[in-house]
């Protein structure tokens, strides 16, 4: 995790993140330091050095209860079970009826590249081993829906929030007219939305991290070996691994993982999963992440600073129209 800053206090109990980290464990030494990885309205994130096993680092995680209940429920309930790598779970505090705070190992800084060969087998035989493997405990069953529906949800939301924000003063003539390309797009989806649920119908269904990427994923070397470890499981849930399997990036096409290796991890349980179910389902994720993204970019319209959204929605309106290309509709 990239560090932008370091706390100083003359006492670091008297931060947030330490004080929370004393009430799980009031036994643990204080940190050695603390470094802001981040800080928004409605989460922070903060590295506590030395508390951890070991002399580790400890990551202090601040955010909604209703995103916490997710991420426990993952660490807690699912992850323990599963014959896959995971990040150290320490435990959680809840600081008011809005927020808590979770506390994970540090999972380190070297980031997992979908252009290293050896990181995309570790990535085929992480998520083969999760998916398959997850699909049988019942703890993952309870999680938020994440099918079709999910996503139809963020197509729906994503536009009305930017006709919404359509009259923005702040918005030029060729901003009004990207975003209406947007609304366009989405119709053109959102028709063809039969045939999106039809593309899932008999896939297996199972836990699903929801935002696997290079930005939420971590490797780390050992005498042992590589090994992989996500991160950031707010927006798992229960469905079709379609978005899981979907690349991450616009200059990067092919899926983030080795679909050979994939297929040869799952088809003992999937054996009805052949390579091009995989691709269809690679396909199915990328509409799904990119509305997704959407939505959550569309939120930012109704500010008074619309650069940052307006960067993102143009470029995930190329990325909807190479999408609509390739699946042969036409606004």
């Amino acid at each position: 995790m990239p560090t932008t800053a370091e706390i100083t206090y003359t006492d670091l109990r008297e931060h947030a993140a330490v004080r929370a980290w004393r009430e799980l464990r009031p036994r643990q030494a204080e940190p050695e330091r603390v470094e802001i990885l981040q800080e928004v309205n409605k989460s922070a994130v903060y590295r506590l050095e030395g508390v951890g096993l070991g002399g580790s680092a400890v990551i202090a995680k601040r955010c909604q209860s209703a995103i916490a209940a997710i991420e426990r429920t993952v660490y807690e309930e699912i992850l323990p079970s599963l014959p896959i790598t995971a990040l150290h779970y320490y435990g959680f505090i809840v600081e008011d009826d809005k927020f808590c705070w979770l506390f994970l190992e540090d999972a380190g800084r070297d980031r997992f590249s979908p252009f290293v060969d050896e990181h995309r087998v570790l990535a085929a035989r992480w998520l083969g081993l999760m998916h398959t493997s997850a699909a049988r405990v019942a703890a993952a069953t309870r999680l938020p829906d994440r099918g079709p529906g999910h996503y139809l949800e963020h197509l729906r939301s994503g536009r009305r929030t930017i006709l919404r924000n359509l009259t923005n003063p702040l918005l030029h003539a060729d901003d009004v007219a990207l975003l209406q390309t947007v609304v366009a797009q989405c119709d053109v989806l959102e028709l063809h939305w039969s045939e999106i649920e039809k593309s899932c119908d008999g896939m297996p269904s199972t836990l699903v991290h929801g935002d696997f990427r290079p930005k939420n994923v971590y490797v780390r070397t050992s005498e042992f070996g590589t090994a992989l470890f996500p991160l950031d499981w707010e927006t798992a849930g229960w469905g079709i691994p379609a978005a899981d399997l979907a690349p991450a990036r616009r200059l990067h096409p092919i899926p983030p993982f080795d679909i050979i290796v994939y297929r040869s991890i799952v088809q003992e349980c999937w054996s009805r999963l052949d390579i091009a179910a995989i691709q269809r389902l690679a396909i199915v994720g990328k509409i799904f992440r990119w509305l997704a993204a959407i939505h959550w970019a569309s939120l930012g319209l109704a500010y008074e600073y619309i650069e940052k959204p307006m960067a993102r929605l143009r470029s995930y309106q190329a990325v909807l129209a190479e999408i609509i290309r390739a699946t042969q509709w036409v606004i």
